[in-house]
């Protein structure tokens, strides 16, 4: 019986595992008798007719929108150039050769393609299918098994390992992978006749995010944002299809994992903390039969209002059963806030020509409406590559050759639609929430918003529960009482979701925490002893950090030997926010629920754990905000610098080329946007989300992302560490880092390819021409969140506007009101290579006392003086100032080779500034510098300490 899911099924293998190798090795044996071999086994029988046809034209379109169309003759079979491949996205990466594993040549690789055949074949294909029998969607299920984990499994069964799932479909353009081929062959192939683009989008983004009061709100806004997203994608995964979810790729993410392994049995459920991690955009795109689109796109849109509602009233019904004193005019408020809270925006574009033969005239038929409706210029670049692809190409164009056009249609009507924006007049009566400051907090017919928040407070309180402050201090509106409340009333039990974010102050004291696990290691009886007597006084009452919260600490705990390791525990549960002297007052003390009779006990115990550490916690903390810059721009394919036709073919092909007249005319015109180059840049900010940016905020540091999705990132991190945390952000989103035997190197400056090897795995990321910009503000722990986040967004427009993007902007907030900011571009190519390692260590000198602590102060007061002189007169300043207040802990060798070192490269710094400052910043480069000082400074000394 032919279904969608054997059309599918056929498509998706109509090419086997491995064909780069297959297509010309040494042997010239065919790829073809495979894959119909994997199609009879999967089927049960040979492919149709119609399954056959509507494969090989899902081919051919998928082929012409991802590759060039290639003259006839023209080869790069793998056992005559080199095995390499070329980055999707940036212009000139440098090409990652692939490596065959250790032993084996080019035959043998041959054969592991024929095993994998013939393994998929006969083990995983057979496996799964007995698990299916009899069951009536058994070809669904099917389908979800190959797409999700049919190149995963390979690469743990042949020898050939994780280089399976990166071979390319087209070894003379190997920029994009097979399995990305044969996954946008399966959505057409099912989306034929006629296909459609369907774009959708959920808002407001910003508004819903940053409404938030403590670190574990924004968390949850975003997860919340991320996971409404996902139930868009899950009605049309479930009715299509995951493949049909152009951007973002669906394959590895969490919350796609977690439906397939709990609905479909395919054994591939994510971990407790990927799944905690909301890395999806509330943006997608989507390739889907045009009959049926606008169908699937209201169900989407229903299915994100249904489970919003749900969630809500799911809150809303235990808060009401047991703490809440709620009556009609709650519930009147309630509904009128979390009804229709969110913008809900899309559009369908059917690929025009449905009714043309199908080829060349549908192409045409692209290009007429696109022409008609957005008029380009003249000299049009994508009129003149479709004429020379058509010309000098072995085959005539189709819907895929002109895809950026049907793309280009969606993303324009979307923008239109959301520029008329849907208003719904609400009135807010009462006392405003003072998390969100927009809807009036809730109330009853008895009680106003305080006596409300009040009463909820105590009701919780009988439960030791603590997540709303005592006196009615919090009152909260309806969709901010959900976020608080959610994960633990809801989320935990349904998902296995762990409510477990750190506070503010916990990742303030985390350096702290690590110090003192590290004595505890080195077995310090003082460290040991101290500990343990301020455990008699905080433990248990104050145990209210959730275990994992900080993985970075987990690990350091975990290498403790038993006897100590208790301690280490029980230090950890204990918020940071107690490891501060001033946190120990009755009331304070009275609001979290301890016992104590006199809060010098605590600050008694504190005293003695500072003097075995011999230093205190920082105060402050680091809030980093990360954003892509012209993200849209990569998205659309129209950034300056995406990659060409050039660059993409295989050197090889692009020597032959050059030769050729119609080709040589585009091959260094930019290339329009395809499907592989959405998957590429999904599967890119898929692995930096969630394997990139984990190991460096939460592994490498004792820091916690709170959300890294689509293009944007937000962290919390030790004040200490968020330079470091900064700049190995900014290298591993482009690909600017070496991960060895455990370590990372940042390496700006050097020629990368994008990819990144990491053990046996090769991650593909944004490439050496995409940038980051990062806003940074060091906050006291104690600081409103919703304060220290508007400054953070400050910070990062200032980083895009004053320093032109691929840049840092710090903003220092004082306890005093006083405010110091500064900002740098990560790199000035040739003078100043790589800014944030210079000023981390003018931060680890300072700390070290191999500088004086004055001396940043000195320079800072000298500066507008010293900012006329030129830069030599400003190095010798420099130099002279640096012996003069080098610190105690440097011998007089050092003191010379680091006054000389220092004052080159710190006036280097200052001309690069002087040169890039934009003229608003009135201040010149040497002023600039010297405020980078002071922030060295500050983070040196813990802040204000």
């Amino acid at each position: 019986m032919v279904t969608r899911w054997t059309v599918k099924i056929t498509a998706f293998l109509h090419d086997p595992p491995g064909k780069a190798l297959a297509l010309r090795s040494t042997r010239h044996i065919s790829h073809e008798e495979p894959a119909r071999a994997l199609q009879r086994a999967a089927l049960g029988r040979p492919p149709d007719a119609g399954e056959e046809d509507r494969a090989m034209r899902a081919d051919r379109i998928a082929s012409a929108s991802d590759r060039m169309n290639f003259p006839p003759g023209v080869t790069a079979y793998w056992d005559k150039v080199e095995l390499l491949l070329l980055h999707p996205l940036s212009r000139d990466a440098t090409p990652q050769p692939i490596s065959l594993p250790v032993g084996m040549d080019l035959p043998q690789a041959d054969d592991q393609v024929q095993e994998a055949a013939g393994h998929s074949r006969n083990g995983l294909v057979a496996l799964w299918k007995n698990a299916l029998v009899g069951r009536p969607d058994g070809d669904k299920r099917l389908y979800f098994h190959l797409w999700r984990l049919l190149y995963e499994d390979l690469s743990r069964t042949l020898k050939l390992g994780s280089l399976i799932q990166h071979l390319p479909a087209e070894t003379r353009q190997p920029d994009h992978s097979l399995q990305h081929h044969l996954s946008i062959s399966a959505a057409i192939a099912d989306a034929l006749p006629e296909p459609a683009l369907l774009l959708f989008s959920i808002g407001p983004v910003r508004e819903f995010i940053a409404a938030a009061r403590r670190a574990q709100d924004l968390w949850m806004g975003s997860w919340l944002l991320s996971y409404l997203s996902w139930k868009a994608m899950e009605t049309l995964a479930d009715e299509f299809g995951p493949d049909v979810i152009v951007y973002p790729s669906l394959r590895g993410q969490p919350l796609c994992d977690l439906w397939l392994s709990s609905s479909y049995d395919v054994p591939c459920g994510p971990t407790e903390m990927d799944l905690a991690r909301p890395i999806l955009p509330n943006r997608f795109v989507a390739l889907l039969p045009a009959c049926e689109a606008e169908r699937a796109a209201r169900r989407a849109e229903e299915a994100v209002r249904t489970e919003w509602e749900r969630l809500s009233e799911k809150v809303y019904q235990s808060l009401r059963t047991d703490v809440m004193p709620a009556d009609r005019e709650t519930d009147r408020v309630w509904n009128e806030q979390t009804r229709s809270h969110f913008e809900l925006y899309w559009v369908v574009v059917p690929w025009h020509g449905a009714d043309q033969v199908s080829g060349k005239a549908q192409a045409e038929a692209v290009m007429e409406a696109y022409e008609k409706l957005c008029s380009p210029p003249l000299e049009w670049d994508f009129r003149e590559i479709y004429q020379a692809m058509k010309a000098s190409g072995q085959y005539d164009p189709n819907w895929g050759t002109v895809y950026s056009l049907t793309y280009d249609l969606a993303d324009r009507t979307l923008s239109s639609r959301k520029a008329f924006r849907n208003f719904r007049q609400t009135e807010e009566a009462g006392e405003t929430c003072s998390q969100c400051g927009q809807r009036s907090a809730l109330r009853s017919q008895t009680h106003d918003a305080r006596s409300f928040w009040q009463a909820v407070a105590q009701g919780l309180r009988s439960q030791n529960s603590y997540d709303i402050r005592p006196q009615g201090k919090e009152r909260l509106c309806a969709v901010c009482t959900v976020k608080r409340f959610v994960p633990r009333r809801v989320l935990q039990e349904e998902l296995g979701l762990a409510a477990a974010f750190p506070s503010t102050s916990e990742v303030a004291a985390a350096t702290f925490k690590a110090r003192i696990l590290r004595a505890l290691r080195n077995q310090s009886a003082e460290v040991r002893g101290a500990l343990a007597d301020f455990l008699q006084v905080a433990y248990p009452h104050l145990a209210g950090v959730t275990r994992g919260t900080l993985l970075c600490l987990e690990k350091y705990k975990d290498a403790l030997t038993h006897d100590v390791r208790i301690l280490a525990e029980k230090l950890l549960s204990v918020d940071g926010e107690w490891l501060m002297l001033e946190s120990w007052s009755g009331e304070r003390l009275a609001e979290a629920g301890h016992p104590v009779r006199d809060p010098r006990d605590g600050r008694n115990a504190l005293a003695r754990l500072y003097r075995a550490l011999g230093c205190e916690p920082a105060r402050y903390y680091a809030v980093l905000r990360m954003d892509a810059d012209e993200m849209g721009r990569w998205i659309r394919g129209s950034h300056q610098d995406m990659a060409t036709f050039g660059d993409v073919l295989h050197p090889s092909v692009r020597g032959r080329l050059q030769n050729d007249v119609e080709p040589a005319g585009f091959l260094s015109k930019k290339r329009p946007i395809t499907p592989a180059i959405h998957m590429a840049v999904s599967t890119a900010l898929c692995r930096f989300a969630l394997r990139l940016a984990p190991h460096i905020v939460e592994e490498r540091y004792p820091g916690r992302l709170v959300y890294a999705g689509g293009d944007d990132l937000l962290a919390l991190v030790p004040l200490e560490h968020a330079l470091s945390v900064a700049r190995e952000l900014r290298a591993a989103f482009s690909g600017h880092v070496r991960l060895e035997n455990g370590s990372l190197t940042v390496c700006f400056g050097d020629n990368v390819s994008g990819y990144i090897r990491w053990d046996d795995d090769l991650f593909l990321t944004m490439g050496p021409k995409a940038t980051a910009s990062i806003g940074m503000v060091f906050a006291h722990h104690s600081s409103p969140l919703d304060l220290v986040l508007h400054e953070a967004d400050k910070a990062l427009e200032n980083a895009k506007t004053d320093y032109g993007r691929n840049a840092l902007a710090v903003r220092v907030l004082r306890r005093s009101g006083e405010t110091t900011t500064a900002g740098a571009r990560w790199f000035y190519v040739h003078d100043m290579p790589d800014v944030v390692q210079l000023l981390s260590d003018l931060v680890h000198r300072l700390a070290q006392e191999k500088i004086s602590s004055k001396w940043p102060y000195l320079i800072k007061a000298e500066a507008p003086a010293l900012q006329a002189l030129g830069p030599d007169a400003q190095a010798a300043e420099l130099r002279r100032t640096l012996l003069r207040q080098a610190g105690r802990n440097v011998t007089p060798e050092e003191k010379e080779e680091q006054a000389r070192i220092l004052s080159e490269k710190l006036s280097a710094l200052s001309q690069c500034l002087d040169q890039y400052l934009p003229p608003r910043i009135t201040s010149g480069g040497f002023e600039e510098m010297a405020r980078w000082l002071q922030i060295c400074s500050f983070i040196a000394r813990g802040g204000e300490l």
